[in-house]
């Protein structure tokens, strides 16, 4: 089939070669929300031989944006972007800038005080409620000794408390971090959960759940500063935790080998 110039390649063609249009093409309507149709008719389309289009299609399998079933009649499926695939292409980007493990706990401190602040200031009866549960449901966690569940709880909990805000880029950048934390701790060696962690761990684990409860009652009263400073504390204290022992300036790891 003709690859040259027509009518209906205008949009395709150019400096750019025609695979990458392709995928910018699809790509947005993907994230749309939009099926992606079989290869036949988009070659049609898009005017392109099978090979183009499978270009393209790696383009977007790399992004993890479509999974290509190899034999299927649907052929492509779409993937909904998520924290996952945001986490591995913004990481990699970071790694190979030489961010460090630290400056993602920075981050974290300019923004999550911020959004407290924000649920503080609104005081709305439901972000208080969620808040509530998720105290509870911490609180559970500890009575029942169950240790791992908390760790994991805890580390959910700061995304948890974004998302409240309902700001989508603040949600999705809490998220990111806090898979780009648990990414490079498990390439480390230091995300380690047992079923009996030591003295200083659970202490640690207890700090935390009760520093999350001065949190909801600040902002149930409506303390924007009081929740702002308190959780800008709580962020601080928790970096030097995870920090200790190890090298603040290291580079974050998400695509190497555990050590």
């Amino acid at each position: 089939m003709s690859e040259g110039p027509s009518p209906a390649l205008i949009p395709f063609v150019g400096k750019i070669r025609a695979s990458e249009r392709i995928a910018d093409a699809l790509r947005r309507e993907i994230i749309a929300g939009q099926p992606v149709a079989r290869t036949p008719a988009l070659m049609e389309r898009f005017g392109v031989s099978r090979p183009t289009l499978r270009q393209a299609f790696r383009v977007l399998e790399n992004e993890q944006l479509i999974e290509v079933r190899h034999g299927s009649r649907n052929g492509v499926r779409p993937l909904r972007p998520g924290p996952d695939s945001a986490a591995r292409m913004v990481g990699q980007s970071l790694q190979a800038s030489g961010a460090t493990i630290e400056q993602l706990y920075e981050a974290r401190e300019a923004f999550e005080p911020f959004a407290a602040a924000l649920l503080a200031r609104r005081r709305d009866r439901r972000d208080i409620a969620t808040l509530r549960a998720s105290l509870g449901a911490l609180s559970a966690l500890v009575e029942a000794q169950a240790w791992p569940d908390l760790g994991a709880a805890l580390a959910r909990f700061h995304h948890e408390l974004v998302a409240l805000t309902g700001n989508q880029m603040l949600a999705l950048t809490a998220a990111t971090i806090a898979t780009l934390l648990e990414q490079h701790q498990r390439n480390r060696n230091l995300f380690i959960e047992t079923d009996k962690p030591d003295v200083a761990t659970l202490e640690f684990r207890g700090r935390g759940v009760r520093s999350i409860a001065r949190l909801t009652r600040l902002i149930e009263v409506g303390d924007a500063d009081g929740a702002e400073a308190h959780w800008r504390t709580h962020l601080i204290n928790s970096a030097d935790h995870w920090l200790s022992g190890q090298d603040r300036h290291a580079v974050i790891d998400i695509v190497g080998e555990p050590a």
